[in-house]
């Protein structure tokens, strides 16, 4: 990831696409390719690689197996009850070696209408594509459950796994082994669950793509990355209120690796970024950061980051009111960025980069808004800003670099900087009854006994009671 030269720097000086996954850019603005699926046909004479399928169900409280393994294979099964009803079940599992003529290029595609519906895809091998479809836009739909499971034996490259679904507490899951594989969940309404679950060993190719989309309230949504050698993306777009966005990403790489994994919520609106020059230092530090006031605008949400290791980049937006959002980066190259914007009220964000190289970012619009910032060795920058009246702030820097910059704009703001090591500050507060507080420590000074002690909110790790959609198909065909 290059490191970049910030203005702030120079202040202190003075639609679906249809295709299979292309894993090469992985751009910032990249939302597909994806879906894929449908293959079929076949019959009159068939032989050569055979394997195909199709199903087709109306009605109500229908069930269907599939199990394919080697050599060609493909499945499409369809069962139905736009009523609202459903109660269908749909398991499919595709197996066999990762050779030329087995376990190569499936195609799983299953489409259910109504409510409680559950689906479950197994495949194994690689440029396999599954996709489920449950409630197909019909927004009174509730209770469906997909599960989505790709890879297995060391052997799972290049797949595609896709969940869309309508309605009401609704649940989805994607887990997705080894390299270079892409997920998606779509959900559109309340009180939906999402999360997928990717690890990009052993083979180091080019790591894993999460995009994750939920519009309406009350959702919530995880993206889980590991793997050492590759690069991997998650992104989470969420519209409306109460909803919770966590993603956690591991790495073990080495600084010039060449490998990052980016990580950005967008909650409210923007679906733009990542890092972009760190919103070319936060508009060169204030330009009052309200260039993005934007609707619809998101209340009561939060954005949790969680990076180890690795060449990093994290970003957050939030647009509205009583918002909260974290950043933790821990190793190597760092960066990360965060908004909180729309004249919202009452939000709260929090930054945490413990080593190496750093800088930060942060903004926040609007009044009654809190922040902290801690930076703790290695090379460091930070910046801030806050726009509005109100506004609370507290920035450690912990050793090493250092650099600062602050803010603020409006009335009756706090700031509180304290740096120990490398030094350089600026805090600039616009309007009356501001309050800023200073501490510069030695190279030898003790946080601990030397610091000021500024209490502040513990970092949040909210529990998200991550699905197990496994189901039994019980008396399937009994007595055939």
């Amino acid at each position: 990831m290059k490191k970049l030269i910030f203005n702030a720097i120079a202040l202190l000086a003075g639609t679906f696409a249809f295709a299979q996954l292309n894993p090469a850019p992985y751009g910032p603005q990249y939302v597909g390719p994806a879906p894929t699926a449908t293959l079929q046909p076949a019959l009159p004479g068939a032989a050569s690689g055979a394997n195909t399928g199709l199903s087709v169900q109306n009605g109500n409280a229908n069930k269907v197996r599939v199990r394919q393994a080697g050599t060609s294979q493909s499945v499409y099964t369809f069962q139905d009850d736009g009523n609202g009803t459903g109660g269908n079940h749909a398991k499919v599992v595709q197996t066999g070696a990762v050779q030329a003529i087995s376990g190569v290029e499936n195609a799983a595609e299953v489409l259910q209408s109504g409510s409680d519906n559950r689906s479950q895809t197994k495949q194994e091998g690689d440029y396999n594509s599954a996709i489920t479809r449950q409630g197909q836009n019909n927004l009174s739909s509730s209770g469906n459950k997909a599960g989505i499971r790709q890879g297995t034996g060391q052997q799972a490259e290049n797949n595609v796994a896709v969940i869309d679904q309508d309605g009401e507490n609704n649940e989805g899951s994607i887990q997705q082994t080894y390299d270079n594989s892409e997920a998606w969940t779509i959900q559109s309404g309340s009180a939906n669950l999402s999360l997928v679950n990717q690890n990009a060993g052993p083979n180091g190719t080019a790591g894993h793509y999460a995009y994750t989309e939920q519009l309406g309230n009350d959702n919530q949504n995880a993206i889980m990355q590991s793997g050492d050698g590759q690069s991997n993306w998650a992104f989470a777009y969420q519209t409306g209120d109460n909803n919770l966005s966590k993603q956690v990403q591991d790495q073990a790489d080495a600084v010039g690796s060449g490998f990052v994994n980016y990580a950005m919520v967008d909650q409210g609106s923007m679906k733009d970024g990542l890092i972009s020059d760190i919103k070319t230092s936060l508009d060169a530090v204030d330009s009052r950061i309200n260039d993005n006031a934007l609707n619809p605008t998101t209340t009561n949400s939060v954005a949790i980051q969680n990076q180890e290791g690795g060449d990093l980049d994290a970003e957050s937006h939030q647009f509205g009111n009583a918002n909260h959002s974290e950043q933790y980066q821990s190793g190597y190259g760092n960066d990360a960025y965060m908004l909180q914007n729309s004249y919202g009220t009452g939000n709260y964000g929090r930054q945490d980069q413990i080593g190496t190289q750093s800088i930060a970012g942060l903004a926040q619009s609007g009044s009654g808004n809190k922040a902290w910032q801690r930076q703790a060795d290695d090379n460091n920058i930070v910046m801030s800003t806050q726009v509005g009246n109100g506004n609370l702030l507290n920035t450690f820097q912990d050793g090493n670099g250092n650099r600062g910059i602050t803010s603020q704009y409006g009335t009756d703001n706090a700031a509180l900087l304290v740096q120990r090591g490398g030094h350089s500050y600026t805090i600039e507060q616009d309007g009356t009854g501001n309050q800023a507080n200073i501490l510069q420590l030695g190279p030898n000074g003790n946080f601990n006994t030397d610091g000021i002690d500024c209490s502040f909110l513990d970092p949040n790790n909210p529990t998200i009671n991550y699905p197990d959609l496994d189901f039994n198909l019980s008396d399937i065909c009994s007595g055939c």
